[in-house]
């Protein structure tokens, strides 16, 4: 989620004229937000020009000249790349990572977004070293408008999860949603649709501490003889590293321990999004999607994401960010089925495209630069 420097420029029948960031757009208004004005609605039987013109809807014509986009508009690329880093060195030796990117081509009619964040950290160094978490994920989707207030998508996202024994889950799908709302400032969506999932396990040993029995999946060469991380062991872990044993929280062993290594399904999906821009510098974007196995509806995953942007200059950017990940079927080893990340980090956005925005169908355009 990006925000550009405040360089649309809007002229009026009058000679007056106002710089800012167009906001929005419809067949009779346009909105702006400008530095000493705010946000500013004008009617467009009182403009004359608008610089880039492709942020002219079609049909709308400016003075004697119509500057209308036609459909074979190029389009834009915009962005932002964040980080996050956080070091501790003394009775504690700690590292961690934490970094998100986003990339989003908007066009008249469509819109195709790609997403990648990573998040890492670990205590103690050298042979003491112990990974407490290590988590990454990405994905792309694109958009089209049908009619009226539906669109159509489809989307493939991956992510591995070292301490939810995630290797390697695959996912690809698609379906249709409609625009629940859409102004210049704010853009909710329902969709549902279908998808097929992959996932991939790591090989691991469990331990039941209740009867001191242990299942084997295969671990070969048996767990290393590791020390855990200098300062004591994290919490959570047990002492163990990860991907190695696993030992039953609280003394109590998991109400399903799996031992398959893999899990293939289809699955339906139903889901919302929304995004939401307070200011020209400041935004937020929420999405909740629900997987039921076409099988066993009971067979679920959830999916939640929260980003919340400001942008302090034209292209430095702070951003702070919510996913959380459930699996209703623990995973093999009897890993805990939820898993939630924060991060936060400063980052730079680039690029701005030509003006070119995904109108949805009611005819309004989103606000440019959210991916």
């Amino acid at each position: 989620m990006t925000a550009p420097a405040y360089a649309d420029h809007v002229t009026l029948r009058n000679g007056d004229g106002l710089t800012g960031r167009i906001a929005g757009t419809s067949s009779t208004e346009l909105i702006i937000d400008t530095d000493l004005a705010g946000r500013v609605t004008i009617q467009w039987s009182a403009v004359s020009r608008v610089t880039p013109p492709t942020a002219v809807p079609a049909g709308v014509t400016l003075g004697s000249l119509n500057t209308s986009p036609t459909s074979t508009s190029p389009t834009g690329w915009e962005g932002s790349v964040n980080a996050g880093i956080s070091v501790s060195h003394g009775n504690s030796e700690t590292r961690g990572i934490s970094t998100n990117g986003t990339m989003t081509r908007l066009g008249v009619h469509d819109r195709l977004g790609m997403f990648g964040a990573h998040l890492s950290s670990s205590v103690g160094t050298g042979a003491d070293a112990l990974t407490t978490a290590r988590a990454t994920r990405g994905g792309m989707r694109y958009d089209h408008d049908l009619v009226g207030r539906l669109f159509g998508f489809g989307f493939f996202d991956a992510e591995n999860d070292l301490l939810q024994l995630l290797d390697l889950r695959t996912v690809g799908g698609g379906g249709a949603g409609a625009h629940l709302f859409k102004s210049g400032s704010t853009q909710m969506n329902g969709f549902g649709g279908v998808s097929y999932a992959r996932d991939a396990y790591t090989e691991v040993t469990t331990t039941d501490t209740t009867t001191s029995t242990t299942t084997t999946t295969t671990t070969p060469g048996g767990p290393p003889t590791t020390t855990p991380g200098k300062g004591g062991t994290p919490p959570g872990q047990g002492g163990t590293p990860p991907g190695q044993t696993r030992v039953s929280r609280g003394g109590t062993p998991p109400a399903v321990v799996r031992s398959s290594l893999s899990r293939n399904v289809g699955e339906f999906l139903i889901g919302e999004d929304l995004t939401h821009q307070w200011s020209g510098n400041l935004g937020v974007s929420q999405g909740f999607t629900v997987y039921p196995a076409v099988g066993d509806v009971a067979d679920y995953r959830l999916s939640f994401d929260f980003s919340l942007w400001a942008q302090l200059n034209g292209w430095l950017q702070w951003n702070v960010s919510i996913a959380d990940r459930y699996l209703h079927i623990p995973p093999a080893g009897g890993a805990v089925q939820n898993d939630t990340f924060v991060w936060t980090g400063l980052g730079i956005t680039f690029g701005r495209g030509n003006g070119a925005t995904y109108t949805g169908a009611d005819g309004r355009r989103t606000p440019r630069a959210r991916p």
